[in-house]
Parts: C-alpha cells; sequence; structure tokens
C-alpha cells in the first residue's frame, strides 16, 4: 500500500513538472506562430513591424497594471528603450498613459486587474521568462508587480506555480548548455529584421539610445 501511494505521488510530481515544462517552453508560441505567417506569406518581417508588435506588448502590460518595469519585460526591450521610445513619441507615450490609468480604473471600480493571488496571468509569464532568461526570482517577481515576501507566498501557496518556476530556471540551464557547446542562446529579443527608413530605425538591433 505504501508502495502504490508512494508510486502515485511520483506519478503526480512527474506530470505536473511535464506539464510546467510545457508551458515555459510555450511562453514564446505567438511570436513563433506570428513568424511561421510571415515565412508563410513570404513576407520579411521589417524593424517598423518588429517595434510595433513589441510596443503593443508593452501597452497590454500597462493596460494589466504592470509598472514600468514590467512592461518594458513583456515588451522584450529594456526599460531604457521604452522610456526613449515615448520620449520620441507623444502619440505611443498618451497611450501608455491612458492604458495605466484604465488599469488604475478598473481597480478603483473593483473590479482589479489583479487577483488575490496577487498580478494576474500576464505578470506571471513576465517573472517566468525573466527567470528563464537568468534573472534571480526576487527581482524577477518585481518585474512582474509582487514584492519578494508576496510571490514566496504565491510560490509555497500554489504547486502550480513552483513547478513552473523550476521549469524556467530549467530551461534556462538548457540555454547555458547550448550556449557552451556553441548553439542558439535562449530568450527574447529582436530577430533579424528589414529595416525601414524613418523615425523607429534607431532602434536597430534593440540598442538603446
Amino acid at each position: 500500500m505504501e508502495d502504490e501511494r508512494a508510486e502515485r505521488r511520483t506519478a503526480a510530481v512527474n506530470r505536473l513538472e511535464a506539464w510546467a515544462d510545457g508551458v515555459v517552453a510555450g511562453l514564446d508560441a505567438q511570436e513563433d506562430i506570428d513568424r511561421s505567417l510571415l515565412q508563410a506569406l513570404r513576407v520579411d518581417p521589417s524593424l517598423r513591424e518588429e517595434t510595433a508588435v513589441r510596443r503593443a506588448d508593452a501597452l497590454r502590460a500597462a493596460a494589466l497594471g504592470l509598472g514600468p518595469a514590467g512592461c518594458a519585460a513583456a515588451a522584450g526591450v529594456t526599460e531604457r528603450l521604452l522610456l526613449n521610445w515615448q520620449a520620441q513619441d507623444p502619440s505611443f507615450a498618451e497611450a501608455m498613459a491612458a492604458a495605466s490609468l484604465m488599469a488604475a480604473g478598473e481597480r478603483e471600480r473593483g473590479r482589479p486587474v489583479v487577483t488575490s493571488a496577487g498580478p494576474g496571468a500576464a505578470a506571471l509569464r513576465v517573472v517566468l521568462r525573466a527567470v528563464r532568461d537568468g534573472v534571480a526570482q526576487p527581482s524577477a517577481a518585481v518585474l512582474g508587480g509582487w514584492s519578494e515576501r508576496s510571490f514566496l507566498r504565491l510560490r509555497r501557496r500554489s504547486p502550480e506555480v513552483a513547478a513552473l518556476l523550476a521549469a524556467a530556471r530549467r530551461a534556462r540551464a538548457r540555454a547555458r548548455r547550448a550556449e557552451r557547446r556553441g548553439g542558439l542562446v535562449g530568450g527574447r529579443g529582436y530577430r533579424l529584421v528589414r529595416v525601414d527608413d524613418g523615425p523607429l530605425a534607431h532602434a536597430r538591433g534593440a540598442g538603446d539610445s
């Protein structure tokens, strides 16, 4: 009987681990889908199009209540670059401000964009991506809008969150091994794109200006 219980526990742990690995592997699924669709259309993405996608990601994060650092992480750019975009494009700055105000308004009306467990799924995605890319868990939690203590409570309370964090760390370890072997490094960044002339061309390579 004891052996059967142990086997069931082991099977449950293995299922949870496999589920978490699958979720972390799919964190960038939408980008992969977009890339595949562009390939099907035989279209090379331009830097302008790539930047528009990044900005949309930042706006979505702001509407969900994430702060500047979290919005930048959700967009896969540095916070400095996100601030530069806003400084150079007043319409984008206004959109970011409006999205943040919308999130604040939802909180005031009693329909918070965060759950009782803290920030929601978009914020957890930011945390997992950050951990996968090598950011320490306390700093990653802050990017998602948690305090270090509140995130630790969440991790203890939710076996699923703990499993996802472990999966993100495993993904990071695999990326490091691949890097040592000369393979591709994991993580999110600008892909090779066609550079358009225009005001966004300064963002070549997602570098800071």
